[in-house]
């Protein structure tokens, strides 16, 4: 594959030019963006958002309004591309474009947006980019990639972590946060689930650290206790502050298909940084991914609680940090 993003072909054929305004929903970065007036970029990822504003564009993590030109980058989310894809059609004044890899499910979209709408595709690499004059799109598009109650009562959308029902990690983590006094952090805290488990009377403070923005405004609604704190965040990049006396995690392992260890690393240091000279750290994470080394180079004691359906379950205390 070229360095040129997929979604440039139609304009580097001649196919298309570019409009007055363009708003690029969900890009993981900024190239083939620069050669384009006045954009818009909405990425709810904070890392990624961090670094395209960096990088000078207009960044917002939910757009709305109208422009010239659509431009819909896929994630591993079929529902919450559908719901993209219909906004994008009602936000855009010009052509709505896809952009997307076969494994990201390109080419079930396709069939399902020539159902609507002509549609006119170029191939690149191992994916293609399509695109059509906006259209009313079905209201089951939108319907299916909004915020509703899942099987736990809890307000989530597809594109989360675990949204239907509470991932099995939590649940087994969730027995070990009863009685937690002080103040806590819950890193990678999701639509929540954790934190309510949390909220014990004995914490005086909790604050949930997420990097996905739709995830935290879930968790706004799921919890409306006036102890809790919501900070939008890269908990591999957090600023000091503190300390806390509990920590808990459900770290993330992968961002991509491929497992990540390097992010669970992160989250262990994360939380050492965090914590009070006495403080513990209580983290879930799947069995088959290698974090005692790391654990015991941040902390002076650590044990495992439990190991069980997949899960390691550890706690570690007085941060060496």
């Amino acid at each position: 594959m070229s360095a040129a993003p997929r979604f440039l072909v139609p304009f580097e054929q001649g196919l298309l030019a570019p409009a007055e305004s363009l708003l690029v929903i969900r890009p993981a970065e900024g190239l083939g963006l620069s050669g384009f007036d006045n954009v818009t970029i909405e990425q709810g990822f904070f890392p990624v958002a961090r670094a395209l504003e960096a990088a000078g564009f207009s960044v917002v993590p939910r757009a709305g309004g109208r422009f010239g030109m659509v431009l819909v980058n896929l994630t591993r989310s079929k529902a919450e591309n559908l719901a993209n894809i219909a906004r994008a059609a009602a936000m855009s004044t010009g052509p709505v474009l896809v952009n997307g890899a076969k494994t990201e499910g390109i080419e079930s979209l396709l069939k399902a947006v020539k159902k609507v709408a002509p549609v006119e595709v170029l191939s690149k690499a191992h994916g293609k980019v399509f695109w059509f004059a906006p259209v009313p799109m079905p209201e089951a598009w939108q319907a299916a990639g909004a915020m509703a109650r899942n099987r736990d009562g809890f307000i989530t959308a597809p594109g989360m972590f675990s949204f239907e029902k509470v991932d099995a990690g939590s649940a087994m983590l969730a027995p070990c946060l009863q009685g937690l006094k002080g103040r806590v952090a819950d890193l990678g805290a999701g639509w929540g689930w954790l934190a309510a488990q949390a909220l014990g009377p004995d914490v005086s403070e909790i604050v949930l650290f997420e990097a996905e923005h739709m995830a935290l405004e879930a968790a706004r609604q799921n919890l409306r206790d006036p102890r809790v704190r919501f900070e939008w965040a890269d908990v591999l990049a957090l600023p000091k502050q503190g300390p806390f006396d509990v920590v808990i995690s459900n770290p993330p392992f992968h961002q991509s298909r491929a497992a990540d260890p390097a992010l669970g690393v992160g989250f262990i240091h994360a939380a050492a940084q965090l914590l009070a000279p006495r403080g513990r750290f209580l983290m879930v994470a799947n069995r088959q991914l290698p974090y005692e080394r790391a654990l015991d180079g941040a902390f002076r004691k650590v044990g495992m609680l439990a190991q069980e359906h997949g899960f390691k379950l550890f706690e570690a205390r007085n941060p060496k940090a």
